[in-house]
């Protein structure tokens, strides 16, 4: 009991009672008048754009060229109707980013893969956005039907990532550790973010591609490269290599899976905790040219499997020796572009671009060898070379014309 006294202090001592009362609520009051308009002054505009901590820099100023500039950042980046703990565990949350600026301990770009938009919920958007204060207007051309987007699970801003922050201007921030300039984050408003749901392919589950289920008729459905002068037949071929190599044609088998998983798991749950967004295939691993071609476009046309699948190298032959019109489609019939493969690096041998390959097939031979030249490893039985150096004959029809 006597312990109990002591650690209680004044407040079971019936004289010192009243005093230790009335100390407690006077630190009460005092904390409260400091923490309430620190609180407050922290939770502002002003002070989110003009006072935040450097690392933020390149998001304030983006925020500052967008459309919500004038919206209290709290509105968006706090829960909507968060209760006291919940606004106090984010105000601590905030003060790391105190730690990382004053330790230059910070990776640029922040949010890199967009977590805050693909996890955000359309209630932060829905508090201001409905159809009792603004009605839901898509651009010129377009006809997009967000009531089944958001019966299936998309949250506002899986699409609408980039509208509070609006990065049309050029980064300034340098990273501490790598040294190099801020970059700026894909933009969901393009079509291939789209198709990291939709696709041309007849895929069941799969939202369609197909061009009039979002545009209106008036809409101009070739991109600028398309109207370009060069584009066919050469420049539709560099863009088609370089966004191949950018980001790989996806299997028809491949696209939407993610998403069908996604809306499945969300159509289970009775309430939809997890978002959509997490489980989408990144905007940059999306091949434009399958945003508006299913790959037998492609196909149909060239005659061949386009893009070429990853074995196409080692069973092209056939196709070429049998029908080489389907080859010069793209390549010419150009015996250099066959030759730097077949006879150069095939072989591990450089060739003379100002010498024919007849002239220098003795120096690749005497370098490296037959051995890559001659079947089942090459291209030529073991007779072929007989025909010119033992007989002086004319090549048998359908042989490689080099």
């Amino acid at each position: 009991m006597a312990r109990a006294r002591i650690s209680l202090g004044g407040y079971l001592d019936p004289l010192r009672r009243p005093r230790w009362i009335v100390w407690t609520i006077v630190a009460v009051v005092v904390i409260a008048a400091v923490m309430v308009p620190v609180l407050g002054i922290t939770s502002t505009r002003w002070f989110c754009s003009e006072g935040c901590h450097k690392v933020q820099d390149d998001t304030i100023e983006s925020y500052q060229h967008s459309s919500h500039s004038e919206i209290s950042c709290m509105a968006c980046h706090m829960p909507v109707n968060a209760n006291p703990v919940i606004f106090l565990m984010h105000k601590a949350e905030a003060l790391g980013e105190l730690a990382q600026t004053v330790t230059n301990n910070y990776e640029l770009p922040l949010n890199k893969d967009d977590e805050v938009a693909l996890t955000m919920k359309s209630g932060q958007c829905t508090q201001c956005h409905n159809e009792a204060r603004r009605k839901v207007t898509p651009d010129a051309g377009l006809k997009i039907d967000h009531a089944i987007h958001a019966e299936k699970g998309v949250d506002c801003t899986i699409c609408h990532n980039r509208i509070a922050h609006n990065e049309n201007f050029t980064p300034k921030l340098i990273d501490p550790k790598t040294r190099s300039l801020n970059q700026k984050h894909a933009n969901f408003m393009t079509m291939t973010a789209c198709f990291r749901c939709h696709t041309q392919e007849v895929k069941k589950g799969s939202p369609p591609g197909q061009c009039f289920v979002c545009h209106t008729p008036e809409f101009t459905l070739l991109p600028a490269s398309h109207q370009d002068p060069n584009f066919f037949p050469k420049g539709h071929g560099q863009l088609a290599s370089a966004e191949e190599s950018r980001a790989p044609w996806m299997n028809a088998s491949d696209v939407g899976t993610e998403t069908e998983t996604a809306v499945e798991r969300t159509s289970e749950n009775a309430v939809k905790s997890e978002s959509l967004g997490e489980d989408l295939p990144k905007v940059e691993g999306v091949n434009l040219c399958s945003t508006c071609h299913a790959r037998a476009f492609c196909t149909d046309c060239h005659g061949v499997p386009m893009p070429h699948p990853s074995d196409f190298v080692t069973k092209h032959g056939p196709t070429g020796r049998a029908n080489p019109q389907v080859c010069a489609k793209c390549h010419g019939f150009n015996v250099d572009f066959c030759g730097n493969c077949h006879h150069g690096t095939h072989l591990g041998y450089k060739m003379n671009p100002k010498q024919t390959w007849k002239q220098q097939h003795p120096l690749a031979v005497n370098q490296v060898g037959a051995a890559g030249c001659i079947q089942p490893g090459g291209c030529h039985s073991p007779t072929y070379c007989a025909i010119c150096h033992a007989n002086g004959g004319t090549l048998p029809s359908g042989a490689p014309p080099f």
